[in-house]
């Protein structure tokens, strides 16, 4: 796989949008408000992605890591208080995970 194809890949192109830009420009308060009808706020999907990021990245680095037994361990346990700083924070976690998606030697079979 190219790096320009992986770069699509996560940065998104044509049909296929950025993370990064879905994310960029809305508030705490928005992202920890819940839609009725849907069980999580976006805020709560920013943390879930976090975290497989991470696991992903750990499994990518030779980590043998334990997948969780439940779908529902991978979600936070509620939605963050709604300040402006730990939205970033999250925020900011994703960007950096992306990055190092794409700095990691990921074995394509």
């Amino acid at each position: 796989m190219s790096d320009q194809t992986l770069r699509e890949l996560v940065y998104g192109k044509g049909a296929h949008v950025d993370p990064v830009a879905c994310v960029e420009d809305i508030s705490a308060e928005l992202a920890a408000r819940r839609s009725s009808g849907y069980p999580h706020s976006i805020w709560e999907i920013v943390l879930h992605m976090n975290y497989w990021m991470d696991y992903e990245l750990r499994k990518i680095a030779g980590e043998n890591l334990h997948c969780p037994d439940k779908a529902i361990e991978s979600w936070p346990p509620h939605a963050e208080p709604a300040d402006e700083s730990s939205w970033r924070a999250a925020r900011q976690h994703l960007v950096d995970d992306l990055a190092r998606l794409l700095r990691s030697p990921i074995p394509i079979r």
